[in-house]
């Protein structure tokens, strides 16, 4: 505090005024008179920053005899004047009470309430006597230490987590000058606030005439490390998991902890295997134990492994089947307790769903009729049944595969055995017959009066009966086919014969016209007649001598003439 800035004669002219103004009040109202003091302030009070600047006017309203501004910093003497202002410009007096006073008919004065503030120094928080890591579930004490804050009585503390608001602190004190204040908050922290950040503010709440928004100074940001057991994923690891024969299953072992749990499997007998998996099948013993541990503490899972058979089989039938009947096909699950059977399903076939739920130790049998047909020679079946435990963890195990073989009758190949074939006398036919049936058949002709030839083939001529069969025979049954063998005369040699002489006659005639033609047009006619010798022009040579005869070429007139 700045009080040993005050004189004595100061101090003293301050206390003696104010005497005064107390005896001058005081009396008033003895004689029951209360006058209004006739001088106004342009403000009401003010908030000033520690070593800041203020100025505040005061007027009087009536004429008077002095007026002034007493005050330990920026004190105004009486004047006559109407207006006067206390102004200062680094205020640093904690305490002051300036007053504007005025001689009227008697004297008397207002006072002006001046708050001064000064945000802190500093701001930090800290934990409370630990170090390191917090451990989840334990009680940790956080201290927010403000140094050098004033007013107190204006000061809030407030406790963030994140963006979160945990808690705030208000000071009952009255204190005009700067003091330290610490406030603390008790957390329990879980696993969630590993790696949280807290922090703390100071703020000054001062009021509509303070600045706006409110100063604050916040502390740096605590990151805290929260430490936690492991906790196992039993989502992932159920407590009863079925193994079927034959078909080995895989455990997996999640764990979550800070720091990192290390997986181990016991198997009784001081047995650990140091994994997150293990791959259990019908020798595991009945128990196994998945064991996280870390600094804070160990977590065990007791998980039972449920040995069970699934199979699948055909019902009272061990020989192929025949296409076209029916038959019965049986899922069998043996010690299904305590799994609940959620469905079953059959592969080729719909499902079959089922909710019975079993609660001590059972077979169960589920039986679905089939039809098969020639396609489904050589196809496999099999059934899958999805169990379901104390948890919603399912499970879906499969029976081995049912190849079945499919016996059918034979069909014959109609494209290549058409039911009519004509044959030409002197032109044999070959007739094919082609059947697929299982199992293979054999193919054999019937030409009547039981003659049956054994042949895949049949050579058909003009003497073959009107009517033969070819017949399929297998295990499954018999398919005949009607074929009918239709004579026919073959008349191409006197066809081509009578095209060959028509050929030849219509020839000798076309040579005759060609002939007539050729002779008559070609050649032509000439005439000596009064023809008389010229200058040799090489047409005719007569005694080996080139002497010319002139000729004249007739014209066709000429010619029929």
């Amino acid at each position: 505090m700045q009080k040993g800035s005050f004189s004595l004669t100061t101090s003293f002219r301050i206390f003696y005024v104010r005497l005064l103004g107390f005896c001058f009040l005081y009396f008033s109202q003895v004689a029951g008179t209360k006058a209004e003091c006739p001088v106004q302030l342009n403000q009401k009070s003010v908030v000033v920053r520690y070593g800041g600047s203020v100025a505040v006017n005061c007027s009087a309203s009536v004429p008077h005899k002095g007026m002034g501004w007493e005050a330990s910093e920026g004190a105004v003497t009486m004047t006559r004047d109407s207006l006067i202002t206390w102004r200062v410009s680094n205020l640093i007096e904690w305490d002051i009470q300036p007053y504007c006073y005025i001689n009227h008919e008697e004297q008397c004065q207002v006072e002006l309430p001046v708050t001064i503030y000064k945000t802190p120094d500093s701001v930090s928080i800290s934990i409370v006597n630990h170090r390191g890591p917090m451990i989840e579930g334990k009680q940790y004490e956080l201290q927010c230490d403000v140094h050098d804050v004033a007013p107190v009585q204006n000061l809030t503390v407030k406790w963030y987590k994140g963006q979160t608001l945990l808690n705030q602190t208000t000071f009952t004190e009255d204190s005009k000058t700067p003091v330290n204040e610490t406030t603390t908050l008790l957390i329990r922290p879980d696993r969630a606030d590993d790696g949280a950040q807290y922090r703390c503010e100071a703020e000054l709440e001062l009021g509509a005439e303070g600045p706006q928004p409110p100063p604050k100074e916040t502390s740096d940001l605590l990151n805290i490390t929260v430490y936690f057991k492991p906790i196992i994923n039993e989502t992932k690891l159920p407590s009863i998991v079925p193994v079927f024969r034959g078909y080995p299953e895989v455990l997996v072992c999640e764990a979550e902890g800070n720091p990192k749990p290390t997986i181990g499997w016991s198997l009784g007998a001081n047995v650990i295997v140091y994994n997150e998996t293990l791959t259990i099948s019908e020798s595991t013993p009945e128990y196994v134990y998945c064991v996280a541990n870390n600094s804070v503490g160990r977590t065990i899972r007791q998980v039972n492994v449920s040995i069970q058979d699934i199979s699948i089989s055909t019902v009272n039938h061990r020989e192929p089947m025949i296409a076209g009947e029916w038959y019965e096909l049986q899922c069998l699950i043996r010690n299904v307790a305590p799994f609940k059977i959620v469905d079953v399903r059959w592969y080729k076939l719909n499902q079959i769903n089922v909710t019975d739920t079993i609660k001590t130790p059972a077979n169960l049998t589920y039986k679905v009729p089939i039809c098969p047909d020639r396609a489904d020679d050589g196809a496999q079946f099999w059934c899958e049944a999805e169990l379901e435990a104390e948890r919603p963890q399912r499970s879906t195990v499969s029976s081995e595969h049912l190849s079945i073989t499919v016996h059918f009758k034979p069909i014959i190949n109609k494209t290549k055995l058409p039911s009519i074939v004509p044959v030409f006398r002197g032109y044999p036919e070959v007739l094919v017959c082609e059947a697929e049936g299982n199992p293979k058949p054999t193919i054999g002709w019937s030409l009547g009066s039981n003659v049956i030839v054994y042949n895949e083939t049949l050579t058909i001529s003009e003497s073959t009966p009107e009517y033969v069969y070819c017949v399929a025979n297998n295990s499954a049954g018999r398919t005949i086919r009607q074929i009918k063998v239709v004579l026919k005369e073959d008349y191409l040699p006197l066809i081509a014969g009578l095209i060959a002489v028509t050929v030849a006659f219509i020839s000798v005639i076309f040579i005759f016209i060609y002939c007539i033609y050729y002779k008559t047009a070609k050649m032509g006619r000439y005439s000596l007649k009064d023809a008389k010798p010229s200058v040799q022009n090489g047409n005719i040579a007569q005694n080996g001598k080139h002497s010319p005869i002139p000729m004249k070429k007739l014209s066709q007139s000429n010619i029929l003439a």
